[in-house]
């Protein structure tokens, strides 16, 4: 069976580079708390924009600091290399895997994000929804790994 919407297993190595190094530095700046704010700052093009207690508009050029715009973009680019990657043997175990961890990150996000809304308020939760951008990547991606290693390792007698 071919799956054709696969990444080349080669962009593997560098889709994990792309997606763990936003993730190290974003680490940095919470833990340090330091604000991500005063670095690149530059005119971008927004569709929309909503300033807090300032202007509002649609279609304009803006200055904005895009440190926190690149790494997210950044990230997610090397998620999505890494989870949708073809292995080295690509077989119907393979992608009936995929698929299912796939679901079961679906599942595990939607319920991640229904217990972070009931019970995180405020700054904690804008924080929240941060994360939770990329938490069903993540998700995928661990379920996924861990599927394969066991099944590679001959653990996994359920499949």
């Amino acid at each position: 069976m071919t799956t054709l919407f696969l990444f080349p297993n080669s962009w593997k190595k560098v889709g994990w580079g792309l997606f763990i190094i936003p993730i190290i530095v974003c680490m940095y700046f919470w833990i340090t708390e330091s604000s991500m704010d005063a670095i690149l700052k530059t005119k971008v093009f927004a569709i929309y924009h909503d300033e807090f207690l300032g202007k509002t508009g649609f279609f304009q050029i803006i200055e904005n600091h895009i440190l926190d715009e690149l790494l997210l973009i950044t990230c997610l680019i090397g998620g999505l290399m890494v989870g949708f990657g073809r292995t080295k043997i690509e077989d119907e175990m393979v992608t009936a895997i995929r698929y299912e961890s796939l679901v079961w990150a679906t599942y595990f996000n939607i319920t991640f994000v229904i217990l972070g809304t009931a019970f995180i308020y405020g700054v904690g939760y804008f924080n929240f929804m941060i994360i939770s951008m990329i938490s069903s990547l993540v998700f995928f991606i661990i379920r996924f790994q861990i599927k394969l290693y066991l099944i590679q390792k001959g653990g996994n007698h359920d499949e």
